[in-house]
């Protein structure tokens, strides 16, 4: 009997255990959700996951593009990306990365869209720009009648069309004479800017972008592999007098004249006239030369004229002053020949030449 009321004791304080644990939480695995977090971690996570406000480096070269084409007050920019040759392949990102220089100012490029590449006969890639996003753009064909008297280009069709400014890549450009494509960019006032990127015959330089009646510009951003040996040095020039010869029409002849020299303090100085052939001078400049420098600070081939009115047979006492950027490319061994390459501000030479270049000779005698 002692020995059944002893288990019963026993049996009642196991389950008045039982009953006090059972009050208790069950012990937890760590698992998903569970697993406790520290509130400094849970700010960092967060932290990492907001999106960084720096814009991306594509990004950020199309702005700092832009910013230059609106600083230069042009409607857009135009560069020469690269030479086609053959099928493209798997597309145009290897041909636009071998331009090494191009890609690290402008990387944006190489992420153009293919619905924004226009393509036409031809080997040459052009990128333009406009200055803002409100632009519209238009390529249409350009051609050549059969007829040999026909030298004027007809328009023809449009091959691409948007009123986004969104930038382009353009392929065009059988012939090394003359461009197959025009292409036409209007501001948001209803400004129309009309050209036909081509390449110079003269030194491969980007031209036909700023030969329309417009008024209106297109900023060069093409990068150049500049060569020093191929132009002038300041003291080359001074060796001699240069003339040129601007053939007007079939009546009138121009000749321009410059004498680079230095002054009495060893300054860098010309001085620049021209008139028609066997005329008197209309026109006599002088000023001083600075020799324009790269992002580096380095010589870049190329001279700033600054160019004040000091003669001739309009002069009245009144003066006025031209500000243009040239260099002189070397056109033989002798240096005796030259060309004058307009690639910045206005020219001296007389209005409408702004963007030509002119063949110099060193004057003999």
């Amino acid at each position: 009997m002692k020995r059944f009321l002893s288990m019963l004791m026993v049996l009642a304080m196991v389950l008045s255990f039982a009953a006090c644990g059972g009050n208790d939480e069950p012990e937890k695995n760590n698992e998903g959700d569970d697993i406790p977090v520290s509130e400094d971690i849970s700010k960092e996570e967060e932290k990492e996951e907001e999106p960084s406000e720096e814009p991306e480096e594509e990004d950020k070269s199309y702005t700092d593009l832009v910013e230059t084409i609106a600083w230069a007050e042009s409607v857009c920019g135009v560069a020469y990306v690269g030479f086609v040759e053959g099928p493209v392949g798997d597309g145009y990102r290897p041909i636009f990365e071998e331009q090494k220089e191009l890609m690290e100012w402008y990387p944006f490029i190489a992420d153009i869209p293919y619905e924004r590449i226009v393509e036409a006969d031809g080997y040459d890639l052009y990128c333009i720009v406009p200055a803002s996003l409100d632009c519209s753009v238009k390529v249409e064909m350009l051609y050549f009648p059969e007829e040999e008297d026909a030298w004027e280009p007809v328009v023809g069709d449009v091959i691409y069309e948007s009123e986004s400014g969104e930038p382009i890549i353009v392929r065009c450009n059988e012939s090394d004479i003359f461009s197959n494509v025009l292409v036409t960019v209007t501001d948001p006032n209803g400004n129309e800017k009309k050209f036909s990127p081509y390449l110079s015959l003269v030194d491969g330089s980007l031209a036909g972008i700023n030969e329309d009646e417009s008024g209106l510009l297109a900023l060069d951003f093409s990068r150049y592999e500049i060569n020093l040996d191929a132009f002038y040095t300041f003291e080359e020039l001074a060796e001699g007098n240069w003339v040129a010869y601007y053939y007007y029409d079939n009546a009138s002849t121009y000749v321009m004249s410059l004498e680079f020299f230095y002054n009495e303090d060893n300054e860098q100085r010309v001085e620049f006239w021209y008139g028609l052939e066997n005329s008197e001078i209309d026109e006599i400049f002088e000023g001083p030369v600075y020799e324009n420098e790269d992002d580096e600070g380095n010589w870049d081939g190329g001279y700033t004229l600054d160019l004040g009115l000091t003669g001739g047979a309009f002069y009245n006492g009144d003066t006025y002053s031209h500000v243009c950027t040239y260099k002189f490319q070397k056109s033989n061994e002798e240096l005796t020949e030259a060309f004058a390459l307009h690639y910045g501000l206005g020219s001296a030479f007389f209005e409408g030449c702004e963007y030509q270049p002119f063949y110099f000779y060193k004057a003999q005698g």
